[in-house]
């Protein structure tokens, strides 16, 4: 009987594409993306009253750029394995976390050059800037949130981190366009707070929707 049960289910059985997971988390990501960038025009514009930051081109832009870039990339990374039962990759978690100490130590050193100068740490922006990188990764989070839903995450709190880290970078990312600051410990403690809250609204959006 558990021979014949066996063979009835596994006859509705069809073959899946590979690379299927991959390709609806990329899709996702795609389509977020699109959404914060074209949102991220319109609204930062609107509230700094110019299309791109100061900042825009300067050797400084390029720190973030990378900076951000690269969070969102190992994230990226980590996000279709961390969608399986199985998934257990957990380098790239690692890795931005090596990342941000680096951007923090580096933030201190140029600080303290400037003999600890308020204005490196604070800007004129620390008190936006965080909400507006989460604000700005919102749609990537939602978009990958809800493409992971028709996955089984060994750890949906953990796969939903992955997803807010992608989408915490990619907004900073973003975000770096407009943004007019130019101090290393502001990026790093501010654009980072961005990205950190973006990661724990993911993972708590991961505990309550990727269960399974």
């Amino acid at each position: 009987m558990t021979d014949d049960l066996i063979a009835r289910l596994a006859s509705d059985l069809r073959p899946i594409p590979s690379r299927a997971l991959e390709r609806r988390l990329v899709l996702a990501l795609v389509l977020g993306l699109i959404v914060t960038l074209a949102g991220g025009y319109v609204l930062f514009a609107m509230l700094m009253g110019r299309p791109f930051g100061a900042a825009f081109g300067g050797p400084m832009f390029w720190v973030k750029f990378a900076y951000t870039l690269g969070i969102g990339a190992l994230a990226a990374a980590a996000a279709p394995t961390l969608s399986r039962p199985d998934g257990q990759k957990l380098w790239p978690l690692a890795a931005i976390g090596a990342l941000i100490l680096l951007a923090l130590i580096v933030g201190v050193l140029v600080w303290s050059g400037t003999q600890w100068s308020m204005p490196e740490l604070m800007g004129a922006t620390a008190m936006v800037c965080p909400w507006l990188i989460t604000l700005s990764g919102a749609p990537i989070l939602v978009a990958m949130i809800m493409a992971m839903r028709r996955f089984a995450p060994h750890s949906p709190p953990l796969a939903g981190l992955a997803a807010g880290l992608v989408a915490g970078g990619l907004g900073a990312w973003a975000y770096a366009f407009y943004c007019g600051e130019t101090g290393m410990m502001f990026m790093a403690v501010w654009y980072t707070l961005g990205i950190a809250m973006t990661a724990l609204l993911g993972a708590i959006m991961g505990r309550v929707l990727l269960r399974w």
